[in-house]
């Protein structure tokens, strides 16, 4: 197999993978820190009782959207010939999807409020109604960027969006104190969106469904895809807020998104840049297979230990950033997210799978997964309420890695090992900072009797410092072999020399 730096082309496409990587990461990252300031602000000045109620009508309408998905992005990348007659037909599929998924939630809103005994749900179901008719009308050219790898158009949108969407939530917050501001916020960024993506990429789309036989094979089985993932990710809070209350539920959905948060600002930016790159590779079995080992490599060396290093300073995390009325999601994160960051060395698998033309294979993957996790999250929720949904979520997580590999193992027509293989140093990194914070950090008396916030700091440095040193002592107890440690090394060094000559 040829290393990646003794081929030109290859090289290349590394290269164009990373700045899409690049401008991603840097949109998510400004977008996340926008992103999670807004929500601690909202946390505090809202009750779980809001956030539970705005939750519950967003996620229902999330999981209408993965019912329906046609994969329109996926669909341009994958058919890197797609015409005019094929942009109109996605865009025709994406327009009576959202008309039809905002139909459905609006006569929905009654029965929310009588089935939660809460007369806001009637409004929350009927404002969110209005985003999927938004997303519904993007412009479907606007996704030749990302085929192109040409990510800045979406840095552009993203900062743009976000930050009108922050500003909009943020007033009325605020101002009025309402669940309202939530909503709102969503509903102006959407349309932000919308305009943009018609302003950066000119295109005046028509209803047509010429393209429909060549499209529905491949979005059909992709629709099923998102179909299976939203059962698998957006029914918990539904259920909780019928088996627990709104207020647990809000709980629950908070420490959920700030554990899958941390990792997911460092992985899905790499995943979202890994699939142009892998449906360029088509063909080459080789290439591929090497070309998403490597991306394995990197996930694993930022994205897990986020999240673990996340797990072990979620009670000063929660009480610093969220206030004490947030106290209880704290477990959340401390269960939860070593779960996702182990989880987020195979975020990328579905896209090497849909970019093999094995769609079906990753269908198979999440139905096998629901049929198994949702009774027992149900069970476990009637039986021991929330901390037993908080279990059942961790340890069917730990599932749905088993059967990654497993789709791996399908996919490459190799070892099932093969992943966890090259993310080998970061794993044993992860598992000396769990050991720092396990066995030794307890006896830091001049740490443990810091104020919280001081204290989340010290934690927060000395668990980087710890994790980077055991990866450092690692790679060179392995004779410094090419990989990500050496391509950190790189780019310190062509940092610290620009720095020297500017």
């Amino acid at each position: 197999m040829s290393d990646p730096q003794d081929n030109p082309q290859e090289r290349t496409l590394a290269t164009r993978v990373a700045h899409g990587a690049a401008w991603i990461m840097g949109a998510g990252l400004f977008a996340r820190l926008i992103g999670a300031v807004n929500t601690i602000i909202i946390a505090r000045l809202l009750v779980p009782e809001d956030i539970g109620i705005v939750a519950t009508a967003t996620i229902i309408m999330q999981l209408l959207q993965g019912f329906s998905d046609i994969g329109v992005s996926q669909a341009v990348v994958k058919f890197r010939d797609a015409d005019r007659d094929d942009l109109n037909t996605l865009f025709t599929f994406s327009l009576i999807r959202g008309i039809l998924i905002g139909a459905l939630l609006f006569a929905a809103a009654p029965f929310a409020a009588e089935f939660y005994g809460d007369q806001r749900m009637f409004w929350a179901f009927a404002g969110v109604a209005v985003f999927p008719v938004l997303l519904g009308l993007l412009n479907p050219k606007f996704y030749e960027f990302e085929r192109e790898l040409k990510f800045s158009r979406e840095f552009i949108v993203t900062i743009i969006n976000r930050l009108i969407g922050v500003g909009v939530s943020l007033t009325i917050a605020i101002i009025f104190r309402t669940y309202w501001a939530i909503i709102l916020g969503m509903l102006a960024s959407a349309l932000v969106q919308l305009v943009l993506s018609y302003v950066l990429r000119p295109h005046a789309p028509s209803l047509s469904f010429k393209s429909f036989r060549k499209l529905i094979g491949f979005s059909g089985w992709l629709g099923g895809v998102s179909f299976m993932a939203a059962l698998n990710n957006k029914l918990d809070v539904p259920i909780l807020g019928r088996i627990i209350g709104p207020g647990g539920a809000g709980v629950f959905f908070l420490g959920f998104q700030l554990s899958e948060m941390v990792a997911g600002q460092i992985a899905m930016p790499l995943t979202r840049a890994i699939f142009p790159g892998l449906s360029e590779m088509q063909g080459d079995a080789a290439r591929m297979r090497q070309a998403f080992l490597r991306g394995v490599e990197a996930l694993g060396a930022f994205a897990m230990p986020a999240a673990f290093g996340l797990a072990f300073v979620a009670t000063d995390f929660t009480g610093v950033v969220l206030g004490e009325k947030w106290a209880a999601a704290a477990p959340v994160i401390a269960l939860l997210a070593p779960v996702i960051g182990l989880q987020s060395l195979f975020f990328a698998t579905q896209s090497y799978a849909v970019a093999l033309g094995l769609t079906r294979l990753v269908f198979v993957r999440e139905l096998v997964f629901f049929l198994v996790r949702m009774p027992v999250f149900i069970w476990a929720a009637l039986a021991h309420g929330l901390r037993g949904a908080i279990i059942a979520v961790a340890v069917t997580g730990l599932f749905h890695v088993a059967l990654n590999l497993a789709l791996y193992a399908r996919a490459s027509r190799a070892m099932f090992w093969q992943p966890l293989l090259a993310a080998r140093r970061s794993l044993g990194a992860v598992a000396a900072m769990a050991a720092w914070f396990i066995f030794v950090r307890p006896h830091f008396a001049a740490v443990e009797d810091l104020a919280p916030a001081l204290r989340l700091i010290a934690d927060i440095v000395l668990g980087v410092l710890v994790y980077a040193v055991a990866l450092y002592g690692f790679w060179r107890a392995e004779g410094r072999p090419d990989g990500v440690e050496r391509n950190i090394r790189e780019t310190a060094e062509t940092i610290k020399n620009r720095l020297a000559q500017s």
